[in-house]
């Protein structure tokens, strides 16, 4: 006699049910009502022993295949909110590494030696290597496309970051008329982009004065970045104007990847 404490294999709750291999939650709830009104002792006057018994078979067979059917569908969602927490860390130690770099004004390169300023250089370049590190780790283990994406989006993205805050190169006077003029143009551009970085990412946070969004922003600097690797391909800020371009390319992307996690 079965009893509500016994347990019971896959392949005999599905014989039990009347099931095949691979059934759906679907087919499982209509198999259990049909044989429910089937062996419901109500319909059984005078064999209610007989009745019970195969109720009690049959709520076993059900609470089984329930459990796989259940198992089989949550270890997909399992294994996207694991792949989401990585991805999460990552991006965190990104963003503690940039949080720096603009809390102290570090994209000022005069600012990168001064006093405590110099351990925070070093520190930020460590929080930003170590999250290109983990995304780098973690790419193997998505399981979709988008997942792989966008972690190769930020992949590149840290990238181009870290060699933005590399660039160490500031204007010498030396009277060369296109050097400076180009140069303002590469300093400006830089503006731009540091504040769409940090309006994107951080907000009121690192923005105490507002003017305009990172949409017009990010216009204006490439505007200005345009005019140096079109005008000014004499000079020597042609090198470094491009690799803001790419991280400019970089944060677009970026953008839109965000946008697309918060719907």
């Amino acid at each position: 006699m079965s009893n509500h404490n016994s347990s019971m294999d896959l392949e005999k709750a599905l014989l039990v049910l009347g099931l095949k291999n691979n059934p759906t939650i679907n087919d499982l709830n209509s198999a259990y009502r049909s044989l429910a009104k089937r062996f419901h002792p109500d319909f059984h006057r005078g064999n209610e022993k007989w009745a019970h018994n195969k109720m009690t078979e049959l709520n076993l067979a059900y609470e089984c295949a329930l459990r796989y059917l259940t198992s089989i569908q949550e270890k997909p969602r399992k294994q996207r909110y694991e792949f989401s927490g990585l991805f999460n860390m990552a991006l965190n130690k990104l963003l503690d590494g940039l949080y720096l770099y603009y809390q102290y004004g570090l994209e000022n390169i005069h600012l990168r030696k001064e006093g405590v300023r110099r351990f925070r250089y070093r520190d930020a370049l460590k929080l930003v290597r170590e999250g290109l590190s983990e995304f780098e780790r973690i790419k193997c283990f998505a399981k979709y496309q988008k997942e792989a994406e966008s972690t190769e989006l930020f992949i590149e993205f840290s990238r181009a970051f870290l060699q933005n805050m590399l660039i160490n190169r500031v204007y010498e006077h030396a009277g060369h008329k296109r050097e400076y003029i180009a140069y303002k143009h590469y300093v400006n551009g830089g503006m731009c982009l540091d504040y769409a970085i940090k309006d994107v990412f951080f907000g009121d946070m690192l923005i105490s004065i507002r003017d305009g969004n990172y949409y017009t922003k990010l216009a204006k600097g490439y505007e200005e970045f345009l005019v140096v690797v079109t005008n000014f391909q004499d000079t020597s800020w042609v090198t470094e104007t491009l690799l803001k371009m790419y991280l400019m390319e970089m944060l677009t992307k970026v953008i839109r990847v965000l946008k697309s996690m918060q719907h």
